[in-house]
């Protein structure tokens, strides 16, 4: 079903252009604060990938300026062959143990998601699908991979790439976020010939990604040609690919009352006090408890997350699908300790703690073709940006 194939990569010739970790950066969009990057090197990534976020008057045009400068003086360069990049970083999990993401950087051809070959597991948002786009029209490239995942239970991606991992990394380096990155250039025709067989017969799930895909496929429509997406895939099923929970965090509501919503919440659900969702259920915090909620009826829901946005934050807050597309009234954050700390500060009305995210509810909630609410999950570690980029035209 999906067609993989190597490719020859735009790539940092890192003795011109200066260490790999001072002019790679994370994904654009989970970088708050452009200027750390941009202070690490003149060279970094960031000056081609960030878009919008640099707040310069013309982005778009500024980096393909830098894009052509920076390959007129062989800071960057294409490879001579295609290739397979295979990947791994090296990190510790959230209970504390060492893991290892490991993963291919490939060339996927584009298919629109009604074909049911490349499956979206979120809703998006149009503004950044805008700035993706103006961005890789101007410069033809595609510079941060989209993070794909696909369901190998028989292994056979796997030993290919076991088999792999017995020759030295191309590059290996530290972040300063302790991670530990490697890069293997796997151009062997015989090894990309099986892998591209490989992948016949696999679906491709998007895990981080979807205003990229779906910004390619707009420019493949506007070409009238066959394009392809820049794309990291990794098993859904490998201990290496971690998926956390993205708790809510309300505010700004101008009819929210403490007291109504606890009584709407208890025809609904059994209210006990405790600050820790288990599975099946939401810890509602307030300016002086938290209450976990258990339904009392089966939701019918595929995942947590969209059973607290159909159950609760919508029939019950008022939060629909326009204000989250106008990203009002609803924030996000990881970290349960940062939800209770707004709503105890009072900078938030109330929070909503989702319980371990599961990757199963992600499987399922695709192949059933619905797709989770906008920032549903949050996929650790991320792919660093300059690694490996590719031009489409």
């Amino acid at each position: 079903m999906a067609v993989v194939t190597p490719f020859r990569a735009l790539r940092y010739h890192f003795s011109k252009a200066g260490a790999p970790e001072t002019v790679c950066c994370p994904p654009y969009d989970i970088i708050p604060d452009p200027s750390v990057w941009t202070g690490k090197s003149p060279r970094n990534a960031i000056f081609l990938e960030g878009g919008e976020r640099l707040g310069t008057a013309d982005p778009y045009r500024d980096a393909k300026e830098t894009l052509d400068s920076w390959l007129a003086a062989g800071f960057l360069r294409e490879d001579d062959a295609p290739a397979f990049y295979l990947y791994e970083v090296t990190f510790k999990a959230r209970g504390g143990e060492e893991r290892v993401l490991r993963g291919l950087a490939a060339l996927l051809k584009l298919s629109p998601f009604s074909e049911g070959i490349v499956l979206p597991h979120e809703f998006t948002l149009s503004a950044a699908k805008e700035d993706r786009r103006l961005l890789m029209r101007a410069t033809g490239c595609q510079f941060s991979a989209i993070y794909g995942l696909y369901n190998d239970p028989e292994g056979r991606i796997a030993k290919l790439l076991t088999n792999a991992l017995g020759t030295d990394a191309d590059t290996a380096f530290d972040t300063d976020d302790g991670l530990r990155h490697s890069l293997r250039v796997l151009s062997d025709e015989a090894t990309c010939a099986a892998l591209t067989d490989a992948f016949r017969d696999k679906q491709i799930f998007i895990a981080d990604g979807h205003h990229r895909y779906e910004t390619l496929l707009k420019l493949q429509e506007d070409a009238g040609t066959p394009g392809h997406a820049m794309i990291f895939l990794a098993d859904m099923n490998d201990a290496g690919v971690e998926m956390w929970e993205t708790h809510r965090v309300v505010g700004a509501l101008e009819d929210y009352r403490e007291e109504a919503l606890k009584e709407a919440l208890e025809e609904r659900f059994i209210l006990t006090e405790g600050s820790r969702p288990e599975r099946g259920e939401f810890v509602w915090i307030t300016g002086t408890g938290s209450y976990r909620l258990k339904p009392k009826k089966p939701s019918g829901e595929k995942s947590a997350v969209a059973s607290l946005h159909n159950e609760l934050l919508e029939p019950l807050l008022g939060i629909d699908a326009a204000k989250l597309a106008n990203q009002t009234n609803l924030s996000y954050t990881r970290d349960a300790r940062e939800a209770e700390r707004l709503v105890r500060s009072g900078a938030a009305q109330c929070a909503f703690l989702l319980p371990e995210a599961e990757m199963g509810e992600l499987r399922d909630t695709v192949l059933a073709g619905e797709k989770m609410p906008q920032k549903s999950t949050y996929f650790y570690p991320k792919v660093i940006t300059g690694l490996f980029m590719a031009k489409f035209s």
